[in-house]
């Protein structure tokens, strides 16, 4: 760990020279997204959807097609490519425009924009303000240079075979704009939807069964057929609508005064489409399209969940989607599950599917029936009524289905609830679907049933491909063969090679390889969220496990006693300062240490030691840390960090600075509005009150950094040498073995327990003003804030040895003169000597020994001991300690001048070390620290004086 110098914070190299990347989900379409929007004109592109722009100055107005707009409020700019409504604030740029039109997301937008590259857009047919195109009949001269320009534009993806000459923007406003033109069913969508704002029957019908939310309107494209269709069509297009059931055979609309749900398929197109009579008593007030039902209400959620809910009808579906419930598809009925909805939930590798279907006799038994199909198809599958959420009351009409309980006013909550706790109905286990995994060096290997699979070349980290060597086993016959998991056409492919060599089903060796792909994915899933782990419950022999370790009043010997168990010798003070730092992380004011060592002093060892003994869903060990990974790290709050030599950068040695003063991670990012495109500052913050533990091997530490951190050198002595070297040797030993097997996991499972029984309480330290500590120093004024946070830890640590007081509502514990004296024993004979000595205690350490040595000789040579130089040699040989540790604290003794360096024959011969003068380095004295007795004595003092004041305040 680097932390000598506090240098500026300065900036990481800016390699895209200040312009700032956009967050798209390929950063390959921020390029064609640029291309794009030099070539499409966006005033054409509105004559494309069919809007009639008005120029007025250098913008264009029009009445905006997203609100009922009866004065020109929608305002286009043409040279930036934007536009923007004053009435409603819509706005955007050509992207935003198709995605609105279209009902595309953005990738869909690309899409199809894209095509528009050999398809060239027709030209806007603009009046001016005053009704004339430009005065004289003639363009203006921005006009012609915008219409000179090589504007292209893309044609909708499902009719790109369509003849080049197809007047588009009549397809997308209205049908009858040109009678040559081709129409669809998303056309026809994009009409109805149209016509919705402008008929307050069919908005007040959606309103009275509770679907209100207007964005929604917009999502699902949710439409009226109020007749006009018919007026705005040619011939040919008539014969069209009829082919596809728009118009009956005798030519009247199919869907006449409903409101109408398209349904879409998985570009976005329009291939079904459901009516609801705005009439009442209507004799028909369910219709559908002619023909076979085709495609399966919001495809997309099955894409994105593991569970899905079917209900009924589209109407109970939207229902759900009101109350925010989006895991949801509708069948066409009671008996309207399709072979569609079958093979696309198989497709999407749904897990579960809930029945959610009306709360009748009929609906029971469809739901029975799907049960029982999907059941045999090998999903898990959950049953729920609307009934069962809301039972009829004596006031209240029986709920029947979810637009009912929608308009009765319950909530999602308890639906979520009814469905957590339905117990689902699975596929009965066959021997064929028996599945084990064994994890080895070179990858997985799964049985299923009687087939082995050993999948190799597994990548830990994958998104949307997976290609992997897939060797399979059966009854001594092998395969091998590659296949991607994620792509269904390879699955198929190995399926159906496999299946000619070995004569087995090829939809259950697909089923086989997407339940490897389900087990990959949960390993890649745990290793992303970093191995997160979730608290357990604990038992009651675990509670009483921590109580009895916490209630002990021999803690902290408990405490170095298992931490010798385990395998760390020796250096008392620094264990006890390490588990305080680790515990007191559920403070508000944490405290946090320092380990400063040569390397393999065993500074690594005491930290994996401690972190042993902490649960692991509170502990974050880094062994590596980029510049900003601390600023989008998710949750740091209360957790202890062990950081290790991660620190390598002034940027990071900040931000932990910032962290333990401040117990905050904030940041100001900018962020990129994504209608208008402005760029705009945004503060966001995070609370990370963090214990951080951190090792290094460099002894120049930065000043910035000592003050924040109690600083701890490892006993580098020969005897501490000495001491592990027994204990390594006993690890090869049977009581040894006896106590890894049996004597250290309870001895970790208790400290665990012990730390999750950890309340937090706010601490008193009643005697705090009677304390004294050193004033000589500029840094003691933080030295002695952590002293008492340090003592808050002790007594933190030992609560359920205390009374917890209560001041109102807050509780709380007081510090005791035991709790008082284990902290500063820490502080005193373990941590200030480190802390507060410019020199570490290594560097004190081998002067102690050099001038030993050289007063010695000096005896021996009748000289003066100040007159005897040594050199390295000489003194690894006297000592023998290692060079390079040496070498270190030489150079360290030479810059604080209590040695001096001198070349015996010149440049280039050996240096040789001599004492400065003969004395010791001076030691700082910690003497107005008070004792536990001086403590005790000041305490008694002041309460004698307090009640002698008391005693003649009333006598007065």
């Amino acid at each position: 760990m680097n932390m000598t110098n506090d240098k500026p914070f300065g900036k990481a190299r800016d390699r895209l020279h200040g312009r700032k990347t956009l967050k798209v989900n390929n950063f390959l379409d921020e390029f064609e997204k640029d291309e794009i929007k030099k070539r499409v004109d966006i005033v054409d592109l509105f004559h494309h959807f069919g809007v009639k722009l008005t120029k007025k100055g250098k913008s264009y107005m029009t009445k905006c097609p997203w609100h009922n707009d009866t004065n020109p409020s929608l305002s286009v700019d043409r040279g930036k490519g934007v536009y923007n409504c004053f009435g409603c604030g819509e706005s955007g740029d050509i992207f935003d425009l198709t995605e609105k039109m279209k009902g595309l997301d953005f990738k869909g937008a690309l899409k199809y924009l894209k095509y528009f590259q050999g398809s060239p857009l027709s030209k806007a047919i603009v009046e001016s303000s005053t009704g004339r195109r430009n005065g004289n009949g003639k363009e203006s001269a921005e006009d012609k240079e915008a219409n000179s320009s090589p504007l292209t534009a893309s044609r909708a993806a499902h009719q790109l075979e369509e003849k080049q000459d197809n007047n588009d923007a009549a397809r997308d406003a209205e049908p009858g704009s040109s009678t040559d033109e081709n129409v669809t069913l998303t056309t026809i969508a994009d009409y109805y939807h149209k016509k919705l704002y402008q008929n307050p029957k069919a908005v007040e019908y959606l309103n009275k069964r509770g679907l209100e939310n207007v964005q929604n309107y917009d999502r699902f494209k949710i439409g009226v057929a109020d007749g006009s269709l018919l007026s705005v069509i040619g011939e040919r297009q008539r014969h069209q609508l009829q082919e596809i059931g728009i118009l009956t055979e005798r030519g009247a609309e199919h869907f006449i005064n409903c409101v109408t749900f398209p349904i879409f398929d998985d570009l976005g197109q329009v291939v079904g489409m459901y009516g609801r009579s705005i009439i009442p008593g209507a004799k028909m007030p369910h219709l559908y399209l002619k023909g076979k039902h085709k495609g399966v209400f919001h495809r997309k959620a099955s894409k994105v969940y593991d569970e899905i809910i079917l209900t009924e009808s589209i109407i109970d579906a939207l229902s759900l989607i009101e109350l925010g419930i989006e895991n949801v598809q509708s069948v066409y009925g009671m008996n309207g599950f399709t072979d569609e909805h079958l093979q696309i939930i198989k497709d999407d590798r749904v897990k579960t599917v809930v029945a959610a279907f009306d709360s009748d006799e009929a609906g029971e038994r469809a739901s029975k029936a799907l049960r029982e199909l999907l059941v045999e198809g090998g999903f898990a599958v959950k049953e729920i009524r609307p009934s069962m959420l809301a039972p009829a009351q004596a006031d209240s009409v029986p709920v029947k289905d979810w637009n009912d309980y929608l308009t009765q006013a319950y909530d999602a909550e308890s639906v979520k609830n009814a469905i957590a706790q339905a117990a689902p109905c699975r596929p009965a286990a066959r021997e064929a679907d028996a599945f084990s995994v064994t994890e080895e060096y070179h990858g997985y290997v799964f049985t299923i049933g009687e087939l082995t699979y050993r999948a190799g070349n597994v990548k830990e980290l994958f998104i949307g491909s997976l290609r992997i060597t897939v060797k399979a086993e059966y009854n001594g016959l092998r395969y091998y063969d590659t296949a991607d998991l994620y792509s269904s056409r390879s699955r198929k492919s190995y399926a159906a090679n496999l299946s000619k060599e070995w004569g087995i089903e090829p939809k259950r060796i697909e089923k086989d390889l997407i339940q490897i792909l389900e087990y990959l994915e949960t390993v890649r899933d745990r290793k992303l969220a970093g191995g997160k782990e979730t608290p357990d419950e604990m038992t009651p022999e675990e509670r009483e496990l921590g109580f009895s370790l916490l209630r002990d009043p021999k803690l902290f010997e408990l405490i170095v006693e298992h931490m010798d168990l385990l395998g760390y010798v020796g250096e008392d003070l620094n264990k006890i300062l390490i588990y305080l730092a680790a515990s007191s992380r559920k403070l508000d004011n944490p405290i946090s240490a320092l380990i400063i060592s040569g390397s393999a002093a065993g500074k690594s060892y005491i930290v994996d030691t401690v972190r042993e003994l902490i649960p692991p869903e509170e502990v974050l060990n880094l062994t590596s840390l980029s510049e900003q990974a601390l600023n989008y790290a998710e949750d740091l709050n209360h957790k202890f960090l062990s950081l290790g030599e991660a620190v390598h950068s002034d940027t990071v040695e900040h931000q932990i600075r910032e962290i333990i003063s401040g117990k905050m991670i904030s940041r100001l990012v900018v962020t990129k509005d994504p209608k208008t495109g402005k760029l705009s500052s945004a503060l966001i913050k995070a609370p990370a009150a963090v214990s951080m533990v951190i090792t290094g091997t460099h002894y120049d530490i930065n000043p910035e950094n000592a003050t924040r951190f109690f600083v701890v050198n490892v006993d580098e002595s020969k005897e501490q040498t000495k001491r592990i070297h027994k204990r390594q040797r006993r690890k090869f030993s049977l009581a040894s073995l006896h106590e890894r097997r049996a004597v250290l996991p309870e001895i970790i499972r208790r400290h665990r327990a012990a730390q999750k029984l950890l309340r937090k309480l706010f601490v008193v330290i009643p005697f705090a003003d009677t304390i004294d500590f050193p004033a000589h120093l500029m840094r003691t004024r933080r030295d002695h804030d952590r002293f008492l946070d340090l003592i808050s830890c002790v007594s933190y640590l030992r609560q359920y040895q205390k009374e917890i007081m209560l001041d109102g509502s807050v509780e709380y514990i007081e510090t005791d003169f035991d709790d008082y004296e284990v902290a500063r024993d820490v502080l005193v004979n373990g941590v200030l000597a480190s802390t507060m000595r410019e020199l570490p205690k290594g560097s004190i350490d081998l002067y102690d020994e050099f001038r030993e040595i050289v007063r010695k000789l000096a005896r021996k040579k009748n000289l003066e001991p100040a007159e005897v130089g040594l050199t390295q040699r000489e003194i690894r040989e006297h000592t023998g300690l290692g060079h390079s540790w040496i070498k270190t604290h030489l150079r360290i003794l030479v810059e604080y001048e209590y040695l001096v360096m001198e070349r015996a024959h010149g440049r280039g011969s050996r240096a040789v070390y001599r004492l400065r003068e003969d004395a010791p380095i001076a030691e700082i004295t910690f003497s107005m620290i008070p004792t536990r007795e001086e403590l005790e004595r000041r305490v008694k003092e002041r309460a004698s004086a307090s009640l002698g004041n008391h005693e003649t305040s009333e006598k007065d």
